[in-house]
């Protein structure tokens, strides 16, 4: 018989060793703890906030130039998952600019802007004029819904219209100038 080079049997002990230390080397875990396959996503947490807020910073990213609202119309204004407080999970404002339409949308504490080829209301909406969702929704506490539980909010030519999210949604109607049923 033949001896082994001394070369290919370093290479095999060096395989073997780093094949055994890599085994042996990690933590070790009691089993039931963590041991196996684990989900590592982490939970997105739903940040609402209301509408007063959201303008407000992007007021803030005008100011700083991040956002161009010069020139902008508000045409129409919607409110997704809508609490009791007039707090939303995302606020959409239909905007023109320019000749052109675009949504604005703030969601999880950030404004983004997307293309929009859709239509959108023609009669702009001049938001400090109108009665804000918080003060609505205070006013209206008894028609607009049970608490806890949520709807959709949406604002275009003057009118508020909100739906509730259950078993039988129902809607209501209030001017938004003065905040008055309809």
């Amino acid at each position: 018989m033949k001896p082994i080079p001394p070369l290919i049997l370093a290479i095999c002990c060096i395989l073997a060793f780093s094949v055994v230390c890599g085994c042996t080397s990690a933590p070790s875990q009691a089993s039931g703890e963590g041991a196996g396959i684990q989900d590592v996503t982490r939970p997105v947490l739903e940040t609402k906030t209301d509408l007063e807020t959201a303008l407000e910073e992007l007021d803030m990213l005008a100011g700083e130039g991040l956002e161009n609202v010069t020139g902008m119309e508000v045409v129409m204004v919607s409110g997704t998952a809508v609490t009791e407080t007039a707090s939303a999970g995302t606020w959409v404002l239909g905007v023109r600019q320019k000749n052109a339409t675009s949504l604005l949308v703030y969601s999880r504490g950030t404004w983004s802007r997307f293309a929009w080829s859709g239509a959108l209301p023609d009669e702009p909406l001049t938001l400090d004029e109108i009665v804000m969702p918080g003060d609505l929704y205070r006013l209206h506490a008894a028609t607009i819904g049970v608490p806890g539980k949520q709807t959709d909010l949406l604002l275009e030519g003057g009118i508020y219209t909100i739906r509730s999210h259950s078993d039988r949604p129902d809607a209501a109607t209030f001017d938004a100038r003065t905040g008055e049923a309809i």
